[in-house]
């Protein structure tokens, strides 16, 4: 027992105060009174001088670099994801699957498998990645997973070019292996993006949901530009993953770039010190922190499971609040939006009138679906850059409430089979795209603070453990929320047999 204790303490002795920069250092000037990024009140502190030990402060991010690297991986990490869902039913369903036989089974249900095949190993990748202490630690971690994400990129670019009518179900079981790999890559990358942004203040964290959000902008910019430029599903489907190929080798250099950053370099070295007593470092294993073979950092034990049971006790609030907004969120989108339909039935499409009717309607879906989510989601986040309330203890409130989005939108002209429903309680297709923007900002503006309060809830030397734990409740509330579209049908069909009007 002693000599543990020394050992400790020879470790946490390599990560002296000397590491840290002093008053001759170019990147610090006086210090102030800025707000501890470590605050459990709520209030989170925004780019400026931190406030260290020995009165010591270092600058804020010079050119916003670090905030724009970690937005960058923001739109990375769903970007290759996203792009399947987007191109799915224009260019597997209805082009690459489409073969003698139109009525298979796996075509039918071919979003089903999908989700299935991305959400399964996401959600353990995740989850593995909390209690798996690789060696190399997170540069290892986040460059292996790129590697394999932009590989399957161009697997699939290359495919778009081989005819494969006369095997679809070859290329089916093909397709559903590389949405299982990518997104048991993207579940290592992802986790790790939100226990290394755990480490810096809380706009940073801000950031990454920032970028998540970006991305399902572009995604249905992109999508309206292909459809009204009318060009070939090859090529667009080449645009699509080319696209995405290229966003996530921009990932692979910036991640080069930040590392070698002064501030990264500070805030790591700041949060590697804080754990190096507490054997709760599951990112830097054996790695080189600063990215020149002078600071590696020294082996630690894995964390007990006594050690993530403590800190779960801890966080659990703030772990909670992440996961039932994600739920609330991807039990209504897209799934239940797509389904809802004018009223009353059979009417003729009549909003939004672009060329062919089938060309208008997709472009009203692509318009008040995605772009209106994504765009108020964007601005609801940006929004909690700057206004963090309530505070951490009160932020449950409001996300429970709203839970009553889920009834709302079931109350919409939502179909649930082929026959129509016998009520309907929201009629007007205006009212439904007025509850998409609240529905929409509501989780931007939440899910920001939710993952920049949760961190925040433990001391700096369990924040990196939170920050992965987050990035697990966040893919868990994401599966959990989607497998329960499949319940919504049936409780939308009991209650109309129930209804008494």
């Amino acid at each position: 027992m002693e000599n543990e204790v020394n050992r400790r303490e020879q470790n946490s002795s390599s990560l002296n105060d000397s590491e840290f920069p002093t008053a001759t250092d170019p990147l610090l000037k006086q210090p102030n009174n800025s707000s501890d990024q470590n605050a459990t009140d709520g209030t989170l502190a925004h780019s400026g001088p931190i406030q260290m030990n020995g009165g010591h402060a270092i600058q804020s991010d010079r050119l916003n670099i670090v905030y724009m690297i970690f937005l960058l991986h923001g739109v990375g990490v769903l970007l290759p994801w996203n792009t399947f869902l987007t191109i799915g039913y224009d260019y597997f369903v209805s082009y690459k699957l489409n073969g003698t036989d139109q009525t298979t089974e796996y075509r039918l249900n071919f979003f089903s498998y999908l989700t299935a095949a991305a959400q399964i190993p996401n959600l353990t990748l995740s989850l593995l990645n909390l209690f798996v202490v690789i060696k190399g630690g997170l540069h290892r971690r986040i460059y292996l997973s790129l590697l394999v994400i932009a590989s399957i990129c161009i697997l699939t670019i290359s495919f778009v070019f081989v005819d494969s009518y006369g095997w679809p179900f070859y290329f089916f079981i093909f397709t559903i292996a590389s949405v299982v790999i990518l997104n048991s890559a993207n579940g290592i990358y992802q986790n790790s993006i939100w226990g290394l942004v755990a480490d810096f203040p809380g706009q940073y964290t801000n950031a990454v949901i920032l970028g998540n959000n970006i991305c399902g902008i572009l995604m249905a910019f992109i999508y309206i530009i292909i459809l009204l430029s009318r060009i070939g599903i090859r090529l667009s489907a080449s645009i699509y993953f080319g696209l995405a190929l290229l966003t996530v080798i921009a990932c692979g250099f910036s991640f080069r770039l930040l590392t070698k950053n002064k501030f990264y370099k500070f805030h790591v070295r700041k949060a590697v010190k804080s754990r190096a007593t507490s054997c709760t470092d599951v990112l830097h294993e054996g790695e080189d922190i600063c990215g020149n073979n002078s600071e590696r950092k020294p082996s630690t034990p894995n964390p007990s499971l006594a050690t993530y049971y403590a800190i779960f006790k801890e966080s659990w609030r703030g772990l909670f609040n992440v996961w039932i907004i994600f739920f609330t969120t991807l039990a209504i989108f897209p799934s239940v939006l797509l389904k809802i339909e004018l009223y009353p039935p059979g009417r003729t499409f009549d909003i939004f009138i672009y060329g062919d009717w089938t060309t208008s309607r997709m472009l009203f879906r692509q318009l008040t679906v995605f772009l209106n989510f994504n765009l108020f989601a964007t601005i609801g986040s940006w929004i909690a850059s700057y206004i963090q309330w309530p505070s951490t203890k009160s932020l449950t409130i409001p996300v429970v409430a709203r839970l009553v989005f889920i009834p709302l939108f079931l109350a919409c002209n939502y179909q649930t089979g082929t026959e129509p429903r016998n009520f309907v309680l929201i009629k007007d297709e205006w009212s439904f795209v007025i509850l998409i923007t609240f529905m929409s900002i509501t989780h931007g503006y939440w899910s920001s603070l939710a993952m920049m309060y949760a961190p925040r809830q433990v001391d700096q030397s369990k924040s990196q453990i939170v920050g992965m734990m987050s990035g697990f409740f966040l893919v868990f509330g994401i599966a959990s929320g989607i497998a329960f579209t499949f319940v919504e049908p049936h409780i939308v069909d009991l209650f109309g047999l129930l209804n008494p009007f």
